[in-house]
């Protein structure tokens, strides 16, 4: 796999659009939690206002081919809810993980402590995901969803918070 990471600024509609275009509906079903075929304008708008503060994010891509985002959003004192978002085509190749580290990393020295998930309660690639990056989660059930939540891992050893990155 060669996709390259970088950090999304704000109003990147494009990349956004092109991430959730190769979605495919069961996907888009697990990412929003309902079987919405496009994003709402309300809802892109959101989700194109990357501040670098409160609302981090950053995509994959292969080539010049988006092909995923994962964002933090600030939900309160020093917590962030996590998403992901990866085009079905360019699924279960280890870019998720990396987009989240990524993410997290930025959050990090945003300043977010704890993380936090909602999904769908059988979303098992996420929940696989959240484990992956965040050991031992705190996982409450509730129905159809599970919260996922987590501490902020320290940063890494070698001082770098981008090295996994180009990995």
């Amino acid at each position: 796999m060669n996709a390259r990471l970088r950090q999304l600024g704000p109003g990147e509609y494009d990349v956004l659009d092109a991430v959730t275009a190769g979605l495919s509906a069961t996907s888009r079903y697990l990412r929003f939690h309902s079987g919405i075929p496009r994003l709402t304008p309300q809802t892109r708008d959101l989700l194109a206002a990357v501040d670098g503060r409160d609302h981090l994010a950053v995509a994959a891509f292969v080539g010049a081919e988006p092909v995923g985002i994962a964002r933090l959003i600030a939900i309160g004192d020093a917590r962030a809810e996590l998403a992901v978002e990866v085009v079905d085509a360019w699924q279960h190749r280890g870019i998720g993980g990396r987009l989240v580290r990524a993410v997290v990393d930025l959050g990090r020295a945003a300043g977010f402590r704890e993380i936090v998930a909602d999904v769908l309660a059988d979303n098992v690639a996420m929940r696989l995901l959240f484990a992956s990056v965040f050991p031992d989660p705190d996982v409450v059930e509730d129905g159809a969803e599970a919260r996922l939540t987590a501490g902020v891992p320290a940063a890494p050893d070698d001082g770098r918070e981008d090295r996994r990155w180009a990995a």
